[in-house]
């Protein structure tokens, strides 16, 4: 679970670190992305078509939960059975139930 409350000190490998940066950065400052970024997944190994797919899965991760959100969608009971910690990991910034 460490990964989940913080990529950074979850001991994962440079190129790994790099791809969760890039979809941090697309989450949270959409309009600062430019080549850099791409450039930098790039550097540590990442092909177009894979760098494509983690844009495209990010994308749609934001999408669905802005649409959530503007619905105003609430967490099912089937999440009280998971463990307190890993649905506050999927949750960032979100009211539990």
């Amino acid at each position: 679970m460490k990964i989940a409350h913080d990529y950074r000190d979850a001991g994962l490998e440079r190129r790994d670190e790099a791809m969760l940066e890039y979809a941090e950065k697309m989450t949270l400052k959409p309009s600062e992305m430019s080549e850099k970024d791409v450039q930098k997944l790039r550097d540590v190994g990442w092909t177009d078509r894979e760098i494509l797919d983690i844009a495209a899965v990010t994308s749609y991760r934001n999408f669905i939960t802005r649409m959530a959100d503007a619905l105003g969608v609430e967490l099912t009971e089937d999440y009280r059975n998971l463990r307190r910690d890993y649905v506050e990991s999927l949750m960032v910034g979100k009211r539990l139930l």
